[in-house]
This record gives structure tokens, sequence and C-alpha cells, in this order.
């Protein structure tokens, strides 16, 4: 394929903005990293390859570690233009010096390097905005894709800054990973949960298996809540209440379109 995109998406903002790029750009195929790992044989022969991940605790999921250091090194990609987009609730810290390091050391270089800032869905500590502010928020995400997704369409050049401490960032967050897996020991289950499973298929690790028409959790947790924010019965539960207590965000389906107000009502 001549231009793939791949993302890894939990509460969905990361998969939404890697299918307006691919929108924008007009390339081949967009893929979750789940399926690359699977298969990776849609990254052979790429010419444009592109990586849409969120930023979690300042740094990459640890799915983007392993997908950099295995699945990527040991394919047969060799992109002559790699970009990398970083979405955010407002604190990329490390995360785009870490990827690039991370890229260095499976033997990549990424030529264009970008965040962008949505609505932050990491509910322990923030509350998802009213309808007005996230019609305001949605409409400078739109603008700010568009913008990203033409300096791509041109190819423009634009490298991650290497940060002080960069090393001990790095190693500061590889160290959290492991910690982070079993965290979703926290979530509960409520009796208000019917069995649907779409938790366990929103899950981007599957981390979630389906038992007596019950989600289970295995201790591989991402912390991104995509399964608690898509429930559609709001079934999942926190063990400690969040600070500005429940709410839910689901993104629309398109940030650059004009259903986008619609998708997200």
């Amino acid at each position: 394929m001549r231009s793939v995109i791949c993302h890894f998406s939990g509460a969905g903002n990361s998969k939404t903005v890697a299918h307006d790029l691919s929108t924008i750009i007009g390339s081949d195929a967009v893929l979750p990293i789940g399926a690359l790992r699977a298969d990776p044989s849609p990254l052979e022969g790429v010419e444009t390859l592109g990586l849409v991940f969120p930023v979690y605790f300042f740094g990459p999921p640890g799915a983007i570690k392993r997908f950099i250091l295995e699945t990527l090194r040991e394919s047969q990609a060799r992109p002559s233009y790699l970009f990398v987009v970083l979405t955010h609730g407002g604190m990329p810290l490390y995360a785009p010096s870490i990827t690039d390091r991370l890229l260095a050391e499976s033997g990549f270089a990424a030529s264009y390097v970008q965040t962008l800032s949505m609505v932050d869905t990491y509910i322990p500590l923030f509350a998802i905005p009213g309808e007005n502010q996230l019609a305001a928020r949605h409409e400078r995400i739109s603008k700010r894709v568009q913008e990203i997704g033409e300096e791509i369409a041109r190819q423009e050049m634009k490298v991650a800054t290497r940060l002080p401490m960069a090393r001990l960032i790095h190693s500061l967050w590889d160290g959290s990973l492991d910690a982070r897996a079993s965290r979703d020991r926290k979530f509960r289950v409520t009796a208000d949960c019917t069995g649907c499973g779409i938790c366990a298929k929103t899950c981007p690790v599957g981390n979630i298996t389906m038992e007596k028409n019950r989600p289970q959790y295995h201790q591989a947790c991402e912390q991104c809540l995509g399964c608690y924010h898509h429930c559609p019965e709001h079934a999942i539960r926190l063990q400690k209440r969040p600070l500005r207590g429940y709410s839910w965000y689901v993104p629309p389906k398109s940030f650059i379109t004009k259903e986008r107000v619609h998708e997200s009502s």
C-alpha cells in the first residue's frame, strides 16, 4: 500500500483523528495497531506511514512501545515519510520525545511529529465539559485537524523537540507501565450491565473477556477508559468516585465534517 495510518484509541479520539487525517491526505488504509500486531503485512511497501495515538501519563501507551519495538521493527516497512500525531488532554509533556527515542531504537526517524489537544477523557481527574463547551472545543479540534492534515499532505518536516532530562523521564515512564496494567482492579461492574460486550470489543488491547455475560478484566490495562466511556448503560464504575463526579464522553465520528455536532449529541 502507498499510505497507511495506524492508530491506538481507547475512548475514540485518536481513531476519529486518524480517519479524518485519512480523508484529508487520501491514505489507502486506516488500521488499529492491534490488527497489525497480528498481521503486519499491510506495512510492507508503505511509502507514507502515520501513527496516531493518545498521551497517557506523560508518555505513549505501552501498546505503542510494543508496536514500535516489535511489530514495526520486525516488519518490512521502510516509509519515506513517517508522521506521528499525539492526541492529549492538555499536557503532551515528554510523549513526543519518548516516541522519537522508541522509533530511533527501532531504526526509524519521524519526519513529522505534532500534538493535538482534545477533550480529556481521564475522568478520575477531569470532568467532561458541558454541551456548549464541547461544541466550542470540537470547532477548535476541527480546525487543528485540518491544519495538521494539510501539513502532512504537503509532507512538511517537523521533528520532535528533545527536552531536558529526556533519558530520566523515559526511564520513569518505562517503569510505570507494569503498575498501570493492574489498575483495572479498581473497575466495578454494576447490576445495570446487560452483557452486550461492547466493553470487550472496545478494549484496544484485548484486556476484557465476557464470562457469563459479565466483563472480566485481566490486568493488562492501559487505563484508556474506553470501556467506561463506551458502555451504553454506564455500568462500569471506578472503585473510588472521581473527584468531580461521573461523566462520559464518546467523540463524534468526524471532527471535520458538518455532521460532527449531530454525531456527538
